[in-house]
């Protein structure tokens, strides 16, 4: 990794983000993964304000 490994990610609650292969993934690398609030749409938006997407 280039520019290191993160020390924590924080996703929303996408299947692909609290699949299991994802949380073997995160602990082999030493990431401790966090999440949002399940089905609340305002973290999200301001994640998305932020990445202006």
């Amino acid at each position: 990794s280039v520019l290191g490994v993160p020390q924590q990610i924080k996703t929303d609650n996408g299947p692909g983000y609290v699949s299991q292969k994802t949380k073997l993934f995160f602990a082999a690398w030493g990431i401790v993964h966090s999440t949002g609030i399940p089905h609340s749409s305002t973290g999200q938006a301001i994640v998305e304000r932020a990445h202006g997407t």
